[in-house]
């Protein structure tokens, strides 16, 4: 079967990750993909082996771009795709008059990877969203801000999570030394550990904090940030920079220890004793469940789709977001009583390996795209 992924952003995380994923455990089975985007996109730079055709487009306005959509629906017309998968909220409003003007048979399916914040039940967008024949939601609370901020059907609502590789993850690659030194540091302390992209609402200068308060209670904690700030984003550069500059003020050099991001993340996982997500509300949070999937204690803000993913605390314990008390209190508990988090750890590595497997979302969508 021949179709369709739309996505024309030029950015690179964890979105962009499971686009490439998904695109060659569909190619394994047996479709073949048309990337729709641009030759500047880093999914295509990055992912371009993976898709049999590129079709090159460039929506030039947020809503109403009728130009795009008639180039758009001509394309897909040529190359005989009538299915098309879309995973950016900001392609969705060119795809919608593509169906709706020039391409009549396209079937969509949205794959949401981001809160939809407001409501937005007025004509238009209930117009646009209605264009769309399946909305592809990861977890159960994100269906239920569809329903509470869309006018869109229940019943064409699906709920199939994003997927790891997990495999990759519940077998150390590392012994705990070996990722240690591989990362060129030596904690005398229980390591906390936060991985990702280095900004103000990712929680690490809250950790560097609470650490500070740890170490004026007594309690002694290292913290491993292994992350970058993005490049050209000045926000997160000074964001970064202020991180460091109050790790120097308090003279916490010693304790936080900072690595940038590379491929390598399992030399991260095997380091550390623990793994905070101190997002403030993290959509989904796949490094959450590779988190769970390395059997490590998991500390998580009460927010989100963390909140869902660990189970309401069943498989990690919860926080309140930006809390130290809450925060310090939960962390000298999991510390304090390792026998107890270990069994947690087990049930959220279990859970992780059943609810977030790769061949389920696989053999899903798989279903879904033969439904249409």
């Amino acid at each position: 079967m021949r179709i369709g992924f739309v996505y024309t952003s030029n950015g690179w995380g964890g979105l962009e990750m499971n686009i490439l994923k998904l695109a060659k455990e569909l190619s394994n089975i047996g479709y073949t993909i048309s990337l729709i985007s641009n030759t500047n996109s880093t999914v295509y730079i990055k992912g371009k082996h993976l898709f049999d055709s590129i079709i090159q487009i460039m929506p030039r306005k947020k809503y109403l771009d009728f130009s795009t959509a008639k180039a758009l629906g001509r394309e897909l017309k040529a190359v005989g795709i009538e299915k098309i998968i879309v995973f950016d909220n900001r392609d969705i409003d060119v795809v919608a008059w593509t169906k709706r003007l020039y391409h009549r048979n396209l079937k969509i399916i949205y794959q949401q990877q981001m809160h939809i914040g407001l409501k937005k039940k007025d004509f238009y967008h209930t117009f646009r969203y209605r264009a769309i024949d399946y909305w592809v939601a990861p977890l159960r609370s994100l269906k239920r801000e569809v329903l509470e901020c869309l006018n869109y059907p229940e019943s064409r609502i699906k709920v199939i999570p994003l997927s790891v590789n997990t495999d990759k993850f519940t077998t150390p690659k590392y012994t705990k030394p070996e990722a240690r030194k591989l990362l060129k540091i030596s904690p005398k302390s229980p390591l906390v550990g936060i991985i990702g992209r280095i900004a103000p609402k990712k929680g690490q200068l809250f950790l560097a904090e609470s650490l500070l308060k740890l170490k004026k209670q007594g309690i002694a904690t290292e913290l491993l940030i292994f992350g970058s700030p993005t490049i050209n984003d000045a926000e997160c550069v000074q964001y970064f920079d202020t991180i460091k500059k109050f790790v120097a003020d308090n003279n916490l050099s010693s304790v936080v220890h900072f690595v940038d991001f590379n491929e390598d993340v399992m030399s991260f996982y095997n380091a550390v004793d623990v793994f905070v997500m101190a997002s403030e509300s993290e959509t989904f949070g796949m490094v959450t469940i590779e988190a769970m999937l390395c059997e490590l204690p998991v500390l998580g803000t009460n927010r989100g789709g963390t909140t869902e993913i660990l189970g309401g605390g069943e498989y990690g314990t919860l926080f309140e977001y930006q809390d130290y008390d809450d925060y310090c209190k939960k962390l000298i508990t999991v510390l304090s009583n390792p026998k107890a988090a270990a069994r947690t750890s087990r049930l959220g590595k279990h859970s992780a390996k059943i609810r977030f497997s790769l061949s389920n979302e696989v053999s899903q969508f798989d279903e879904l795209l033969k439904s249409l």
